[in-house]
């Protein structure tokens, strides 16, 4: 193994053994934009605001790179799940890069593969990911619920109180024709 600069390198395998990004509030790069942007070429910027979500400061050619290896891990998501045997084969290893899938049935499992697949090549054409994170977090939420199912339960059981009856949000004064 060879190191270079913060990876180590093997004739297999590429290891980053640090992978980072700066941080500085939004007020910092609107009186240092110079000292900012340098920094952006070296590697991304999270822009920290007190009023809002954070900003992400990156090279276009970066974000770039990253999406194009995602569209071809997506697509050989696609691929791989196309065959049964490799489908369940990678249900099966799962749990060794997502462990929160250990806790999927079996047949959950070969579902979140084939939903993961086809949302990523999805997303990679409409170059949106959030569809994605979305899914993820709903697998994950699902893989919860089989990990400990006693709050399920409770969550489902009835509860004291008066009966709620739905009803319909007040219409405007203009009918619709």
């Amino acid at each position: 193994m060879t190191q270079v600069g913060n990876r180590s390198i093997s004739a297999e395998v590429l290891y980053v053994l640090e992978v980072t990004s700066a941080e500085c509030t939004f007020t910092h790069m609107l009186r240092n934009s110079g000292e900012v942007l340098a920094e952006v070429e070296q590697r991304d910027v999270v822009l920290r605001r007190r009023d809002g979500d954070d900003l992400f400061l990156g090279l276009h050619s970066r974000e770039e790179s990253i999406r194009a290896s995602l569209g071809v891990l997506a697509r050989l998501i696609v691929v791989a799940g196309a065959d049964p045997e490799t489908r369940s084969r990678l249900a099966d290893g799962l749990a060794g890069s997502l462990p929160w899938t250990g806790f999927l049935p079996d047949d959950e499992r070969v579902e979140f593969i084939d939903a993961l697949a086809s949302t990523a090549a999805a997303c990679v054409e409409l170059d949106t990911f959030e569809p994605l994170a979305h899914l993820i977090d709903g697998w994950r939420a699902t893989a919860e619920v089989h990990a400990n199912p006693r709050p399920a339960r409770t969550s489902k059981a009835p509860r004291p109180g008066p009966t709620v009856n739905p009803t319909r949000p007040p219409r405007s004064g203009r009918s619709k024709r």
